[in-house]
């Protein structure tokens, strides 16, 4: 919303050239105090904190004509910080300001003796003694103020405000960590409930078939019951047993208790695994998926190529991604592609023909929780990116130019070793990710993804 200055105050006035020396008056009549307190706004050239002390000191603003300035200030660019309690009388108001640049921060109204801050450019300030914040007007609201351009007062204000700012950002990541953590905490009780469910149920089912077994009713119906029941509870055991290990991942990534194995693997072999695996869940959901390998990996004279990496955790990162591209794709193709990229790194890609990424979760792909599938717990991507990064690469992903499906690629550096390997720790692996920042296409897949 625009809101054009008036032709006189185009430039802030000079209301306080006068105030030379450092002095710090007590104000007592309303009327000095509101000149004075309009002037302040009126006259910021870089800054303006501000503190409301109620909902109800906001709601008088309007009327004495503050949030006015504040939007003039504003619109000189100004930086504005306000700190104030909130409920939902006030709360378009402030969104109102938010929506002009203004900054607020929420806090809860202070039970002791209520005051209004106003610091400006950390040179000014003025407290406002609020008297009885049950009036509706400013006249009637407040009790006595207190000016001050003496930097011996102004500055410890201007730690106060900024120890309750840093305070709104402690109670934000704490509220927000508690909000992940009870999210966490419902996603995993219902994941759990999932295959448990099934697991009790077959379980009761297949003590039945016994039951008959042991009676002597030995037929094909008994023992094809047994047989799935068997299953059933072997396929919903997996699922717990993934479902554990991704939480026992992320609490130790967390916690900084994350660690790599490294050893020398053939890539080859870990993708022709992955393959196999995939195979089987193809067949077992029943989906017309073909499944192929595209490998271009090989050493001078033509020996096997080999890598080192934590193979247990890539097998997972793999997992993670060809399970992603089966759940997606009812019908098609998958294929999983390595090579060389500039001697430096391999790439090694997942490219289905499904649905591709859906525009709703595509900027948060890889964050925790974030899932579009039924029954998934948004760890696995969150996990392998993870993984990746602790090896030195990078991982991305983008839906195919031709509108069908996605492709997921990473990177692994080539000369990772057992003994260099905490140079891919922590921090360190962005010197690896900075070579692909510039990097627009490898081999006709974006590397800037997400």
């Amino acid at each position: 919303m625009d809101f054009p200055l008036p032709p006189e105050r185009d430039k802030p006035s000079n209301d306080f050239e006068d105030l030379r020396d450092e002095s710090i008056q007590v104000i007592s009549s309303v009327s000095k105090m509101k000149q004075m307190y309009l002037s302040l706004v009126r006259n910021a050239q870089k800054e303006i904190f501000l503190i409301f002390p109620t909902t109800n000191a906001i709601r008088r603003e309007e009327d004495v004509g503050v949030f006015a300035e504040l939007r003039r200030a504003s619109q000189r660019r100004v930086i504005v910080r306000i700190l104030t309690p909130v409920d939902d009388f006030v709360r378009p108001q402030l969104d109102e300001l938010r929506s002009i640049g203004i900054i607020i921060r929420s806090i809860e109204s202070p039970v002791e003796t209520k005051f209004k801050l106003l610091i400006i450019d950390k040179k000014y300030s003025i407290v406002i003694e609020t008297r009885d914040d049950a009036k509706g007007a400013f006249e009637d609201a407040v009790g006595l103020a207190i000016f001050s351009n003496s930097q011996s007062t102004v500055l410890p204000y201007v730690t106060i405000f900024e120890s309750f700012w840093r305070e709104t950002d402690l109670y934000e990541k704490a509220r927000e960590a508690d909000r992940i953590k009870q999210e966490f905490v419902d996603i995993a009780a219902h994941e759990l409930r999932n295959p448990i469910s099934p697991i009790l149920a077959s379980g009761d089912f297949a003590m039945e078939d016994i039951k008959k077994l042991r009676g002597g009713k030995i037929n094909e119906q008994t023992l094809d019951s047994l047989t799935d029941n068997i299953n059933i509870m072997i396929r919903n055991a997996s699922r717990l047993y993934k479902l554990s290990e991704d939480i026992l991942q992320v609490s130790r990534i967390e916690s900084g208790t994350f660690a790599l194995n490294i050893e020398p693997i053939k890539p080859k072999d870990l993708l022709e695994l992955a393959i196999q695996d995939a195979r089987k869940k193809i067949e077992v959901e029943k989906k017309a998926i073909d499944i192929r390998l595209d490998y271009h990996l090989t050493e001078p004279g033509g020996k096997e190529f080999s890598l080192f990496c934590d193979s247990s955790k890539i097998n997972q990162v793999l997992y993670n991604l060809v399970d992603n591209a089966i759940k997606f794709t009812h019908q098609g193709s998958i294929t999983l592609s390595a090579f060389l990229h500039d001697t430096n790194d391999i790439v090694i890609k997942v490219e289905d023909s499904g649905i591709g990424i859906d525009g709703d979760i595509k900027d948060k792909l890889f964050v925790k929780f974030t899932s579009k599938g039924e029954g998934g717990t948004g760890l696995g991507l969150y996990l392998a990116k993870k993984i990746i990064e602790a090896h030195g690469g990078r991982i991305w992903a983008s839906n195919n130019p031709a509108g069908t499906g996605a492709t997921f690629c990473f990177t692994l550096p080539t000369d990772l070793r057992s003994g260099n390997s905490e140079r891919y720790s922590g921090e360190n692996h962005s010197a690896v990710i900075d070579r692909y920042a510039d990097e627009r296409t490898i081999k006709g897949t974006d590397a800037k993804g997400l």
